[in-house]
């Protein structure tokens, strides 16, 4: 009973007028983050991973010469790193930009050379900006033990495109596959020289269209479906997916890193995390016919849409992107937070828009005026 009068007030507080003020405010000040996090920093940053996000470019292992058994490099987190693991007793070290010792792998850890200038300049995907480094690649190397492991990661600047410009082939004919360069990264393996080799591609993109097209009929689907008698039902499971659609698309971003996967899930999911909360709690307050649970569930959609949707949008048009899995998947789970997030944006409006008109309909006609 008590249960019933309070969804009445609340019915009735949001039918003689705008949002109320609370949800109204949490909406701007959510959508005014989401922007914040996602258009400043551009996609790129939104949903990336070790300065990586979606790209055309494509790192890619040749070979080692000669080769050794037990030790594998591959470019990882989408070409962002590369990784070194030595399985055997050998002990393994990687020449930096100026052929001087820099990463040192052997049977009791992972250790790099403090006075290599690659130290410094490997310590971000664009290298230090601004910021001379303090190595001196012709002293006698000074090892510091990095972890007691037998994997190294590290940016390597050889293996991927460092201008914020595309390169001028590509710039000529983007929709055209390119080889760019390939790269090498020099190596002992107990003393004797190792050329580890590979490439580095230009491979284009596909059409956004039918993904733009996508979008448009999820949210067209939650508008329409969410207006219909037991809409409150649609929209709690429509709210529900979109929860759910984040969360497996940052799980598969953040296992996609090489290092720091439960870390990164979290620190990089901060805002994310409240919102899936949020999101929860609006299904139930759906089911329970609350209009505050609609407002909410809107809210939630926008600014999941925002951060998770429009923060990753460049998967859509991009060849590759840092994810655990296929990058039809990405596609799939970036359309649909999109599409879903504005539709339950559209949905609130529509049906707000849909209690006035009722109300004016029930409203009884004014005395008519004596001449």
């Amino acid at each position: 009973m008590r249960r019933h009068v309070l969804d009445s007030a609340v019915m009735s507080v949001a039918e003689r007028g705008p949002l109320p003020h609370v949800l109204l405010r949490t909406l701007v000040v959510l959508g005014a983050l989401a922007s914040w996090l996602v258009f400043p920093a551009g996609p790129a940053q939104a949903h990336s991973v070790s300065g990586a996000a979606s790209t055309n470019f494509h790192t890619s292992m040749t070979g080692m010469t000669p080769t050794v058994a037990g030790i594998v490099l591959a470019p990882v987190e989408n070409g962002s790193r590369i990784e070194l693991t030595v399985a055997g007793h050998q002990t393994v070290i990687v020449k930096g930009y100026n052929d001087e010792p820099y990463l040192r792998v052997d049977p009791t850890g992972v250790w790099q050379n403090a006075l290599s200038s690659a130290t410094y300049l490997n310590r971000s995907r664009y290298g230090p900006q601004g910021l001379s480094s303090s190595g001196d690649d012709h002293a006698p190397p000074r090892w510091e033990m990095i972890h007691d492991g037998h994997s190294a990661v590290w940016h390597d600047h050889r293996t991927h495109w460092m201008s914020t410009q595309n390169p001028p082939v590509v710039q000529a004919a983007p929709r055209r596959f390119h080889q760019i360069y390939t790269w090498t990264i020099p190596l002992t393996v107990d003393g004797q020289p190792v050329t580890a080799s590979g490439n580095l591609d230009w491979v284009p993109g596909p059409s956004p269209v039918p993904w733009f097209a996508l979008e448009i009929a999820v949210a067209a689907a939650v508008v329409t479906l969410g207006l219909l008698r037991r809409g409150n039902f649609v929209l709690a499971m429509a709210v529900t997916t979109i929860v759910a659609a984040d969360i497996v698309h940052s799980v598969l971003i953040a296992f996609s890193r090489a290092d720091g996967r439960l870390s990164g899930f979290f620190f990089g999911n901060t805002v994310e995390t409240v919102v899936w909360v949020l999101g929860l709690i609006a299904a139930v307050l759906l089911v329970r016919r609350s209009v505050v649970g609609l407002y909410l569930a809107a809210t939630a959609g926008f600014v999941i849409a925002m951060i998770g949707g429009f923060g990753d949008v460049g998967v859509l048009y991009r060849s590759s992107a840092p994810i655990a899995g296929p990058i039809g998947l990405a596609r799939t789970l970036t359309a649909t937070t999109i599409g879903i997030g504005f539709g339950l944006l559209g949905a609130a409006a529509a049906s707000r828009q849909q209690r006035w008109r009722e109300r004016r309909e029930m409203l009884p006609a004014g005395p008519s005026m004596a001449g």
